[in-house]
């Protein structure tokens, strides 16, 4: 029930106070978002599939499909001088069950600070690796979606801690990184270390690139190394990819390359088809070879949420166990060493 006026209580001098130093702290917060730039981001991912790993179709929901699903805070501040620091802190989780992506990490994608300037920009932090920057340019599922032989079929590691990178300006469209990952107890030899690059040159309707990466495993005793490189060209509406991935895990017992080939078609702004075709070599006495073949259409249903789907048959030879994969998900395992996995999976991601 409303009071009447000549008999409301009014607010104590504390209370009073109390209020007016939370509205001081939400005007100075909104400042500082305004003054510094900082923005809230996020996306959501999620699709329903499909698929056969070796006994029987299996109807499954998951997330991050095209997209790994994230939220985040990103921001800047102008120093003067031409000189920009930034930020960014950025999280992994799945829609489907609001979990973590990795437990007991809350910036388990980003976390990093920079500065940057006409000089290029040095990060230190967690960072995406090149190879996690790049792969979109070897195939023309952008790297993602269970689609992409070419992400199925290769090793890598998404993200390093304790990372220090420079990229530098860009130049009649080359550009190049180094990224130096200090390990997981300090040191350029020790457990987690990594050293990476990547060399990008874009120009007109022909872009192409090649990255490299060399991870010390958590015991210190062995480098994990993949090596990565890509081409694209568009005529007309047709964009022709090529790709190339050469993996050596002494931790998986991996000796293997891959080796992709696959087109996109832009029917409109908002809609395009993709065929690709990827297969592994294992350089190892094991023969444990594979290929996939696969499309995938996208629909874009406004600037901010699309449709997806694909159709994928990926074939494993004696005992690989590849999966149907996608952005940020393993896929269903497969029934037993060496099965076929084949199905569909149709997904909507939304932006904010």
């Amino acid at each position: 029930m409303k009071k009447h006026p000549a008999t409301a209580v009014r607010p104590s001098a504390r209370a009073t106070r109390n209020s007016l130093c939370a509205t001081a702290l939400g005007l100075f917060a909104h400042n500082a978002l305004a003054q510094d730039g900082v923005t809230l981001y996020g996306l959501i991912d999620e699709f329903a599939q499909y698929v056969n790993t070796g006994n029987g179709y299996t109807a499954a929901l998951g997330s991050s499909g095209q997209w790994g699903s994230r939220f985040g805070l990103k921001g800047k501040e102008d120093l003067g001088g031409g000189q920009t620091l930034s930020f960014a802190l950025e999280n992994g989780f799945n829609p489907t069950d609001g979990t973590l992506a990795t437990k007991r990490s809350l910036f388990d994608r980003q976390a990093w600070v920079g500065l940057s300037g006409g000089w290029g920009q040095l990060r230190v932090g967690r960072q995406n690796s090149p190879l996690f920057n790049d792969q979109g340019g070897q195939d023309a599922f952008g790297g993602v979606t269970q689609a992409s032989a070419m992400d199925n079929l290769t090793v890598f590691t998404f993200r390093t801690s304790n990372t220090v990178s420079y990229v530098t300006p860009e130049f009649a469209g080359l550009q190049a990184g180094i990224y130096v990952g200090f390990g997981d107890a300090g040191g350029l030899r020790s457990a987690g270390s990594s050293q990476q690059f990547d060399v990008t040159y874009a120009h007109g309707p022909f872009a192409t690139f090649v990255a490299g990466q060399w991870l010390k495993n958590s015991e210190g005793s062995a480098t994990d190394r993949t090596i990565m490189a890509g081409a694209s060209y568009a005529i007309g509406r047709v964009t022709i990819f090529g790709g190339y991935s050469d993996m050596k895990w002494p931790d998986l017992a991996l000796n293997a390359y891959t080796v992709g080939l696959s087109a996109k078609y832009q029917f409109n702004v908002n809609s395009a088809v993709s065929l690709g075709y990827a297969t592994l070599h294992d350089r190892t006495s094991q023969g444990d070879n594979a290929d996939q073949i696969g499309l995938m259409y996208e629909y874009d249903l406004s600037k901010t949420t699309n449709f997806y789907g694909a159709l994928s048959f990926l074939r494993n030879r004696n005992q690989a166990s590849y999966t149907l994969a996608g952005a940020a998900n393993p896929g269903l395992p497969l029934a037993y060493p060496g099965a076929d996995a084949r199905g569909v999976q149709i997904g909507i991601v939304h932006r904010f």
